[in-house]
C-alpha cells in the first residue's frame, strides 16, 4: 500500500515506514499516521518483560520542515498504555501523550566523518539518512518507548500494598502493626550546626 506521505510494507514481519524527501520539497508538510503496536518490535519485548502494552492504535501527528538537506520533525504521539501500578501492582490503563522533535541530516561519507570526530551524531541528537528517503520506524519507536512512565501509578494517591501481609490498601485495611521506617539518617535531623 502506498500512501502520499509514507511508503509502508512488511519486511520479514517488520513494517518499514519511509518518507520520501520529495514529498516535503515545498518546505512544510503536515500528516497524521496510525500504526498498530505490533509494528514496533521492541514493544513486544517490553510487553513480556515489563507488563506494558499498548491498546488500539499508536497515533502520530507530524509536522516536517525541510531546510536545505536538514529535515526537522515536530511530532505528537498519543496512545493508550496498559501498565502495572508500581505501588499496588494492579493493572490499569493510562492515556499517553508526548511531544517530540527529531532532526534528520544526510549521512557523511567516510572522509568527512574522519575529519569531524569531535561530537557523535547521538550526542547532537541527529538522525542520519541516506539518499532521498527518511527511515522513520526506529525514531518513532524510540518516542513510543520514551513516552512510557518510569514509575506508573494507577492513581496519584495509591496506597500500595501492606509491607507485612501484602494486602492492597486501596481495597481494604489490615490489622498489621505499622513499623516506623528505619531512617538511619534521622538522628541528623536534630543536629545543629553553628554557622560562625
Amino acid at each position: 500500500m502506498v500512501l502520499p506521505l509514507f511508503i509502508l510494507f512488511t519486511f520479514a514481519q517488520r513494517m518499514v515506514v519511509r518518507l520520501e524527501l520529495k514529498e516535503i520539497a515545498d518546505g512544510v508538510l503536515e500528516r497524521e499516521y496510525r500504526c498498530q503496536p505490533e509494528d514496533f518490535p521492541v514493544l513486544g519485548e517490553l510487553a513480556k518483560a515489563e507488563n506494558v502494552h499498548f491498546k488500539g492504535f499508536v497515533n502520530f501527528r507530524l509536522r516536517l520542515q525541510k531546510t536545505g538537506q536538514i529535515v526537522e520533525v515536530d511530532g505528537t504521539l498519543t496512545a493508550t498504555a496498559g501498565m502495572q501500578c508500581g505501588r499496588c501492582l494492579q493493572p490499569f490503563e493510562q492515556p499517553v501523550k508526548s511531544d517530540f522533535a527529531l532532526t534528520f541530516t544526510p549521512a557523511m561519507d567516510e572522509e568527512e566523518a574522519a575529519e569531524e570526530v569531535e561530537l557523535e551524531a547521538d550526542e547532537l541528537g541527529l538522525i542520519f539518512y541516506r539518499g532521498e528517503v527518511l527511515e522513520l520506524l526506529d525514531p518513532l519507536q524510540e518516542q513510543v518507548i520514551m513516552s512510557i512512565p518510569i514509575g506508573p501509578l494507577c492513581q496519584t494517591d495509591c496506597l500500595g500494598l501492606c509491607p507485612e501481609c501484602g494486602c492492597d490498601l486501596n481495597v481494604s485495611r489490615c490489622d498489621c502493626e505499622k513499623r516506623p521506617f528505619n531512617n538511619k539518617f534521622g538522628a541528623l535531623a536534630d543536629l545543629k550546626i553553628d554557622k560562625s
